[in-house]
């Protein structure tokens, strides 16, 4: 029995003999392209998965770190943080489904990466567009001539920052998705 058939012989013949097939299991499989092997583009989702995850826990844990610190904790620091470890759980989660061959792998990954690049798009959305605070302790440092300078500068450095970092995650969704079993 094809080891990519994961039902049992019998179970196989019962729906052939119910779809009103006059072949046997042995004979549906060798109507089979001799190369058929619907999961050959999981191992490579894999890998790009344990990358994923591993840059993905670097972030949640450089994130959880400055939101322990002076230098972030808040609400906005502790929802990130949140987010960010969700997003690596799930992407812990892709990751062992790819590597298990399991049918709901891409999807799972396309949810995952898709949900991941939204929260990149409205994240830096949001911080381009919200008024730029310079906090206290770092006004008399502050050159009063530059003008909008340092706000055109945040702008810019948020939007660049979510288009590319929002369509690389697209893009990986895209590849994660591409790797589908055809029904």
């Amino acid at each position: 029995m094809n080891r990519f058939i994961s039902i049992p012989r019998e179970a196989l013949a019962e729906l052939l003999k119910a779809s009103g097939s006059p072949l046997t299991p042995e004979d549906y499989l060798a109507t089979l392209p001799p190369d058929f092997d619907p999961y050959k583009k999981f191992p490579g989702r894999a890998v790009a998965a344990i990358f994923s995850k591993y840059f993905l826990l670097v972030a949640a844990v450089i994130s959880g770190g400055l939101t322990c610190t002076s230098l972030g904790f808040g609400f906005e620091g502790i929802l990130v943080t949140v987010i960010l470890a969700v997003i690596t759980f799930f992407e812990f989660r892709v990751h062992r489904a790819f590597r298990e061959c399991r049918p709901e792998a891409p999807s799972l990954g396309f949810r995952n990466q898709c949900g991941f690049a939204v929260f990149i798009l409205i994240y830096c959305l949001y911080h381009a567009f919200a008024p730029l605070e310079i906090p206290e302790h770092y006004r008399e440092y502050a050159v009063p001539d530059l003008g909008s300078l340092p706000r055109i500068l945040v702008m810019v450095t948020y939007l660049t920052i979510g288009i590319v970092g929002g369509l690389s995650q697209f893009g990986l969704a895209w590849y994660y998705r591409s790797a589908r079993i055809a029904a």
